[in-house]
């Protein structure tokens, strides 16, 4: 289980897992820090993929999730410059397998985020 994801405050996250895999992103993962921002959602913006076999992504803890996408071989899919986002269960953490030996998933997803309001005297 290889994956790095990188957060942007008040932005966007970017995560990348590689190899033959079954991988659980928590949707609290994504937070660039916990202190200061609160993960509500997050939807996929931008896929892009390498594989000899399959990526499948889930919304939820495992492979039982809802299947939101599957894709084969080498693709790039810049889903928000079409104004298309994978929102399907927001809410639910991500799930990602690759059915292949080897390959790269990387997904860059927005987020809906809650910020702690500061105390006015």
């Amino acid at each position: 289980m290889a994956y790095e994801i990188i957060n942007t405050l008040r932005s966007k996250s970017t995560i990348r897992v590689t190899g033959n895999t079954s991988t659980r992103i928590n949707i609290s993962q994504l937070s660039a820090d916990v202190n200061t921002e609160t993960v509500i959602s997050a939807t996929i913006s931008h896929i892009i993929t390498t594989s000899d076999g399959a990526w499948n992504v889930y919304r939820g803890d495992s492979n039982s999730g809802i299947l939101i996408m599957q894709m084969f071989g080498t693709l790039d899919y810049p889903l928000s410059e079409n104004d298309i986002v994978m929102a399907n269960s927001a809410t639910s953490n991500i799930f990602v397998e690759n059915t292949g030996t080897g390959g790269t998933l990387i997904l860059v997803t927005s987020k809906s985020t809650e910020y702690p309001t500061p105390l006015i005297n």
